[in-house]
C-alpha cells in the first residue's frame, strides 16, 4: 500500500476551490502509485466553526463537492471535516471511494455497536492488505486500536504552539516526539500536518511518514505546499531521511514563519494585497513592517511616518529626531515607500473643549497620528497593520490603547519582551531592524509607555492613577510579561504568582487590568494564535465584578474535589455509629421474629447478649456444615413445617421449630 499526504493550503471554506485542489493532488498521487491519499483537517471549516456546520446548506454543498471529487479520482481519499453529530461537533473522516462519499467515523461506529457514543473511537479499515487506524489524538488512540493495526494516520487539528514542538510537524522529531509511540506500538505513523493559516490558527506543515522503528522515511516541506508519497512495508528496513536532513525545531524561527503565514493568508482572504504600517521609531512598529514585507513583498508595503508638533524642550526635540531617523533607516533597509506627513494640530481642539491635561493632549496627538496612517492606507487600498502586542492586549483595561487603529495585529499573541528575540532571529537572516531597537533598553522603553497608559486609564479616579504608577514603576519588562504569562497562558492566580521578586500589590493590579479589559479586547484587531492560550481562547464575562486578589498566605485553595473528600471522610467517621444503629435494627428484627420482649431485646443488644448471639451463630454454622456433609453434598428436599435440618438439635435453635 502506498500512501500520499497532500499538504494543501487553500482559503478556509472555499468548497469548490478546495475540491478542485483535492482532485488535482489525487491525480498526482495516482501517478506516483498511491492508492490512499490524505488531506489536512481544517480546510473546509477550520477547527472552531461555530454554528457553521449546523447549516444544512453548508453541509449540502460540502457533500456535493466531495461527491464530484469521488467521481473523478481513483485513489481512496480521506478528507476530514467538522460535522454536527447528536447535538455536538466532531471531526468526521469522509472516505472518497469508488464514486461514493462515506462518513467513515460515524458509519464504523454504528456498525460496531450501534451506540452513538462509539463515534468518538478511532475508525479502522483495510487498504490493499494494510490495517489502518485514523486518529485526531494519537497519544490517546494509539493503544485503543485493535491489535494488528499496521498504520496510524494522525490528522493534526490544533494549530502551532511554540511551547509544544509536537505542533511543528516533522520538526518535532528532532525533539524526540512521535518516535517512542512508533517504537512502543510497533506501528507506522503518517502525520498529516496542515500548512498556512485558517482564521487565527496557523500551521507549519511538515507532514511525514515514520516506520515502526521510529525513523522518518518520507516528509513534506515546512511552511509550503507539498505532496509526500511513501510505500508502507511491514517487516522491512527502508531508506530513511538522515537525522541531519530533518528540520530542527527553533522556537523563534518557527514562530516568525507562522506569523508571516498568518499575515499573508488572512490579508489575502480579506481581499488585501497591500499593507501600511505606522512607523513610530520603536521595536513593535519596526518589526511589524518587517513582517509585512516578508509576507507581501517590499513593493506592497508602505511605511507612514508622522512628524509630531508638540515639541517643547531640547530633550523632546532630540527624541523626535531620533525617532524620525530610525523610521527612515528602517524604510531604507526594507526598500519600502515612506509616506512622510505632519501631525494635524490638536491644541486648538483641546483649548476649545477646555482640556488642559498633558496626558489627554498626548492621547489626542496619538489619535491624530493614527488618523493620518488610516488615511494613507485607505488611499493606497492597503490594510493597516497594528503593532499591538499581547502585553498591550492584556493591559488595555477600560480604554482603547493609543495605537489601536488597525485591521490586523499579528503580534497580538506575542508578549512585548519576546519581540526582542524575534527581532534577533530576523536580523540574523538579514539585518534590517536598526540595531539600537534590538535591545532590552528598547523593550523597557516601550513597556514604560504601556504602563504609563495603564495608569492614565485610571485618571478618572482621584489619586488612583498616581498610586498605580508608583506601584508599577519599579517593575521590569520581563517581570510584567512573566506575570501576564503565568496568569493568561498558565491560568495561575495572584497567590501563585506573587513572590519576593514580584510584589503582591503589583500582581493584583495587573490581574485587575486583565479582567477589566475583557470588553475592550473584543474591539481590537484580530491576532494570530501562537501561544498556549490566546485571548481568543480565554474568554471571561465582560461585566465581571470579581478580580483575582489572591488569598491569605498558607491557606489551601477550596475546591469541589476538596468538598467531596471532606464528605467521604465524614461518612467514614460516622461508619461505626451507623453500623451500631443498623446492628440494633437487625437485632430488633430478629427479636421480633423470635417473639422476644423489649427487655430481652435490650439484653440481646448488650455486650453479653452480643457474645451469646455470636456463639450461637458459630454453632449454627458448624451444625449446618455437618448436616451438609452428612447429606453427601446433595441438595436436600425442602423442609416441611415444623421440620429442622438433619443433624441440627432443635433445642439449641428453637427458631427452626417455632418458625
Amino acid at each position: 500500500m502506498i500512501i500520499a499526504l497532500a499538504q494543501i493550503n487553500a482559503r478556509l471554506g472555499d468548497v469548490d476551490g478546495i475540491c478542485d485542489r483535492i482532485a488535482e493532488q489525487a491525480k498526482l498521487a495516482e501517478e506516483a502509485g498511491a492508492n490512499l491519499m490524505c488531506t489536512p483537517s481544517p480546510l473546509f471549516s477550520g477547527i472552531l466553526p461555530g454554528t457553521l456546520v449546523e447549516s444544512a446548506d453548508f453541509m449540502h454543498d460540502l457533500i456535493c463537492g466531495l461527491e464530484r471529487v469521488a467521481a473523478q479520482v481513483s485513489p481512496i481519499c480521506l478528507v476530514p471535516a467538522v460535522v454536527s453529530c447528536a447535538g455536538s461537533q466532531l471531526f468526521e473522516v469522509f472516505m472518497l471511494k469508488e464514486g461514493r462519499v462515506i462518513p467513515a467515523r460515524t458509519l464504523m461506529a454504528q456498525r460496531r455497536t450501534g451506540d452513538p457514543d462509539e463515534v468518538w473511537g478511532p475508525p479502522v479499515f483495510d487498504v490493499d492488505g494494510v490495517r489502518i487506524g485514523v486518529t485526531f489524538d494519537i497519544e490517546r488512540d494509539m493503544d485503543r486500536v485493535p491489535t494488528g493495526t499496521d498504520l496510524m494516520i494522525y490528522f493534526q487539528v490544533g494549530g502551532f504552539d511554540p511551547t509544544d514542538a509536537a505542533t511543528a510537524g516533522v520538526a518535532a522529531v528532532s525533539e524526540g516526539r512521535f518516535c517512542d509511540l512508533a517504537q512502543r506500538s510497533r506501528r507506522w505513523i503518517a502525520c498529516m500536518a496542515p500548512v498556512g493559516s485558517f482564521d487565527e490558527a496557523t500551521y507549519t506543515g511538515g507532514s511525514f511518514v515514520m516506520d515502526d522503528n521510529g525513523r522518518v522515511v518520507a516528509a513534506a516541506p515546512c511552511f509550503e505546499e507539498g505532496l509526500a508519497v511513501q510505500e508502507v512495508l511491514r517487516g522491512q528496513v527502508l531508506p530513511a531521511v538522515s537525522q541531519h536532513e530533518l528540520p530542527v525545531f527553533y522556537r523563534e524561527g518557527w514562530m516568525w514563519e507562522a506569523l508571516v503565514a498568518y499575515l499573508r493568508d488572512n490579508l489575502a482572504a480579506r481581499g488585501w494585497t497591500r499593507a501600511a504600517v505606522l512607523l513610530c521609531g520603536d521595536l513593535p512598529s519596526s518589526l511589524a513592517a518587517v513582517l509585512a514585507v516578508d509576507a507581501l513583498g517590499s513593493r506592497n508595503v508602505v511605511g507612514v511616518m508622522v512628524e509630531r508638533g508638540r515639541i517643547f524642550t531640547p530633550a523632546q526635540e532630540a527624541a523626535e529626531q531620533r525617532r524620525l531617523r530610525l523610521a527612515r533607516e528602517l524604510a531604507a533597509n526594507l526598500h519600502i515607500a515612506l509616506a512622510e506627513r505632519t501631525a494635524p494640530g490638536t491644541d486648538e481642539l483641546a483649548a476649545e473643549e477646555g482640556v488642559s491635561s498633558a496626558a489627554l493632549a498626548e492621547q489626542a496627538a496619538a489619535a491624530a497620528e493614527q488618523l493620518v496612517a488610516r488615511t494613507v492606507a485607505a488611499g493606497r487600498a492597503a490594510a493597516l497593520v497594528s503593532p499591538l502586542t499581547k502585553t498591550d492586549y492584556a493591559l488595555v483595561g477600560g480604554r482603547l490603547p493609543e495605537p489601536y487603529l488597525g485591521d490586523i495585529a499579528p503580534f497580538g499573541d506575542v508578549y512585548l519582551t519576546h519581540l526582542e528575540f524575534l527581532a534577533r532571529y530576523r536580523n540574523g537572516v538579514s539585518p534590517v531592524v536598526p540595531a539600537s531597537l534590538v535591545t532590552l533598553n528598547a523593550v523597557e522603553e516601550r513597556m514604560r509607555a504601556v504602563l504609563a497608559a495603564t495608569a492614565r486609564s485610571l485618571a478618572a479616579l482621584p489619586g488612583y492613577a498616581d498610586q498605580v504608577a508608583a506601584c508599577l514603576e519599579h517593575l521590569e519588562a520581563t517581570q510584567v510579561d512573566s506575570i501576564l504569562d503565568a496568569h493568561v497562558d498558565r491560568n495561575q492566580g495572584a497567590g501563585e504568582i506573587a513572590s519576593a521578586a514580584l510584589p503582591a500589590d503589583a500582581v493584583r493590579l495587573l490581574l485587575m487590568q486583565v479582567r477589566a479589559g475583557e470588553s475592550v479586547r473584543r474591539m481590537l484587531p484580530p491576532a494570530a494564535i501562537v501561544s498556549a492560550r490566546s485571548f481568543a481562547e480565554r474568554g471571561w464575562p465582560q461585566a465581571l465584578a470579581w478580580s483575582d486578589l489572591g488569598r491569605e498566605k498558607d491557606v489551601e485553595p477550596r475546591t469541589v474535589e476538596g468538598l467531596v473528600a471532606a464528605e467521604i471522610a465524614r461518612f467514614e467517621e460516622r461508619a461505626p455509629e451507623a453500623g451500631e444503629r443498623i446492628r440494633g435494627e437487625i437485632i430488633g428484627l430478629i427479636g421480633e421474629m423470635l417473639g422476644l420482649g423489649v427487655e430481652e431485646q435490650e439484653q440481646l443488644q448488650g455486650e453479653e447478649g452480643q457474645r451469646r448471639l455470636q456463639e450461637g451463630f458459630e454453632r449454627f454454622e458448624q451444625e449446618l456444615r455437618r448436616a451438609m456433609s452428612a447429606g453427601g453434598g446433595r441438595v436436600q428436599p425442602p423442609l416441611m413445617p415444623g421440620q429442622v435440618p438433619p443433624g441440627v438439635d432443635p433445642n439449641s435453635y428453637p427458631f427452626f421449630s417455632d418458625n
